[in-house]
């Protein structure tokens, strides 16, 4: 199976969620053109997220499907290998005047340019807002690079599976980590030139114009960047697991460095809010850092997530006593950054470094004495259950 009879089928399969789409808008990889691919036991299976926007003609129609959506994750992640899709099949409800309303974001300027109607009105994608690179937030950059160092964390068990199938998954998690690593820097700048090979290529511009730039190993990013456009451009080969676990290695320190940057950027960007910038700070510990990045809303924000407990997470009461920590969605990631950066240390097997662990403690997403692996699945479990209301049905063990 082909694009053609993957989007045909996941339309089929949509129609059980939301049966009288006004409008269905493919974006992504699956939209521009750069899917990924492998050949499995003789078929062609993509390992890239299918994305659709589905435009409904009101909330409830909405609220409705994104039910029958929830009551469909078992079972769905083998329902869509069936029909050649390796990866999560994402699906967002929209009114039209959600639609028009999206903010301002690296999917919403994804969606501007390469977004096709699939099914229903083409008029639907001129709701779309048009946004400039530099209308996106430091806020939605670090929301961005978050995403992706939980999907490190998620996929890192993939890298030691048995079946090539399910180390290729990995490896593409990783490449599709490495090659964002290039968006978020063009972000922070006010830029993102369209595709991952431009934006990779205005990265190593820019690195190589700046004077005195302070990395570690340079030529380790640009590996990471060769391989992920070989990757992009067919070459999909899964690696053995002591390369992939190296491969994987590189990516989380990548990661870090990258995170650096952003939380640089948002103490920039948050002058007088002074919750929000305590602890950022050149030559501060990984771990301050992120437990300052982890409390950047507001307080207000902070107390009015922790009394609007919904979905599977935490409840009411276990909220409040962390609000003063940082929002659920903030304590969840920041939980990841702190793997990633014990990782980048060489932590990946054992007991938590001590400064990680106390630091996860004040964060209360990870059970107390956790060596690293039983704190990566507990994190992936919360971002996965919490934030994404078990998108990601295909969870690693």
């Amino acid at each position: 199976m082909h694009a053609p009879e993957l989007l045909s089928a996941a339309l089929e399969l949509l129609r059980e969620w939301a049966p009288s789409p006004r409008a269905v808008i493919l974006s992504g990889s699956h939209a521009s053109g750069d899917a990924v691919w492998i050949e499995e036991r003789g078929r062609a299976l993509s390992l890239s997220d299918l994305d659709l926007y589905v435009v409904l003609e009101d909330e409830a129609a909405c609220r409705a499907a994104r039910a029958r959506q929830r009551a469909a994750r078992a079972g769905l992640a083998r329902r869509c290998l069936a029909f050649g899709l390796a990866a999560p099949l994402e699906a967002g409800f929209h009114t039209a005047l959600g639609l028009a309303r999206l903010p301002a974001r690296p999917g919403t300027i994804e969606l501007s340019r390469h977004g096709r109607v699939v099914q229903g009105d083409p008029r639907a994608l001129d709701l779309v807002p048009r946004v400039a690179a530099s209308d996106v937030s430091v806020e939605e950059v670090l929301l961005l690079l978050e995403n992706r160092g939980c999907e490190l964390l998620w996929c890192r068990p993939w890298l030691a599976a048995p079946e090539p199938l399910e180390r290729a998954r990995g490896r593409h998690a990783v490449l599709k980590c490495a090659l964002d690593l290039a968006g978020v820097a063009a972000l922070l700048a006010g830029e993102y030139p369209d595709g991952a090979r431009a934006r990779v290529e205005w990265a190593r511009r820019r690195r190589g114009a700046a004077r005195g730039a302070d990395e570690a190993d340079p030529h380790e990013r640009d590996r990471l960047w060769d391989s992920g456009l070989a990757w992009r451009a067919g070459d999909v080969v899964p690696r053995e697991r002591a390369e992939g676990e190296e491969e994987w290695a590189m990516a989380a320190r990548g990661w870090t460095r990258a995170y650096v940057d952003a939380s640089a950027g948002l103490g920039a960007a948050s002058a007088g809010r002074g919750a929000a910038r305590r602890g950022l700070r050149a030559g501060d510990s990984p771990e301050a850092r992120v437990l300052a990045v982890a409390r950047r809303a507001r307080l207000r924000r902070r107390l009015r997530d922790a009394l609007v407990a919904r979905g599977n997470g935490p409840g009411r009461m276990a909220r409040l006593a962390r609000a003063g920590i940082g929002t659920l969605q903030h304590r969840v990631n920041a939980s990841a950054a702190l793997l990633l950066f014990a990782a980048a240390g060489g932590a990946v097997a054992g007991a938590l470094p001590p400064a990680t662990a106390a630091a996860l403690a004040r964060l209360g997403v990870v059970p107390e004495r956790s060596d690293w692996e039983a704190a990566r699945r507990a994190v992936v479990t919360a971002w996965d259950r919490w934030l994404l209301d078990g998108q990601r049905t295909a969870e690693p063990a």
